[in-house]
């Protein structure tokens, strides 16, 4: 994971939003291999491993989906990645493009939950919690498959860019802080609005 990145970590767990104090042990041009995570607040640890980062609790996952994988060129255009840089969020069918999206985007690609085949610029989160563990604002754009939990779709919106797309898969939800651009019968792409994320849109009959 770049040490850019890895820096922009932050405690999963449910108290007030914590960067995460990275200790490496070894990092290999301005990415970090191996080393610890660690909370001030609550002291939660979590291991880098090859890059990846383990936070407690976190089940052993499966290898990414190689079936039905959506078209790389048609993901490259929704996520608006014809300019290079910036990190992207990946989940479910998606994280099976990691390593192509990585390199024909030129961007650091993120899997949650999923160990992706091994590629320059894709790194994995895994942890048990239904959050992204980034910072606000963390991630250019995100893709999240159908299977996405809602607090890990709302999360997805608060760590990404005023300005960053958001393509979820049918029949997940389009989030509210998300503009829609366009839609059909399996995907939505919206863009991320300025103002409050992570809400959800009460009004009066």
């Amino acid at each position: 994971m770049q040490l850019e990145l890895a820096e922009r970590l932050r405690c999963p767990r449910a108290h007030a939003a914590t960067p995460l104090i990275i200790v490496a042990s070894r990092t290999s041009d301005r990415e970090l291999v191996t080393g610890v995570a660690g909370c001030m607040t609550c002291h939660l640890e979590a291991s880098v491993s090859e890059g990846d980062v383990v936070f407690p609790g976190a089940t052993e996952s499966a290898a990414a989906p190689s079936a039905h994988a959506p078209e790389l060129e048609r993901v490259i255009a929704l996520l608006g990645l014809a300019e290079p840089g910036g990190a992207v969020l990946l989940t479910g069918r998606y994280a099976a493009l990691a390593g192509e999206v990585a390199a024909a985007g030129d961007v650091h690609v993120v899997v949650r939950n999923l160990s992706p085949v091994r590629s320059v610029g894709v790194s994995a989160v895994h942890l048990a919690e239904p959050v992204v563990p980034f910072s606000d604002h963390t991630f250019r754009a995100a893709a999240l498959d159908d299977t996405t939990e809602l607090p890990v779709l709302l999360d997805a919106v608060r760590a990404l860019q005023v300005g960053g797309r958001l393509l979820g898969a049918l029949p997940l939800e389009r989030p509210f802080g998300i503009r829609e651009l366009a839609r059909d019968a399996t995907e939505w792409v919206g863009e991320r609005e300025a103002g409050p994320a992570g809400v959800v849109k009460i009004t009066r009959r």
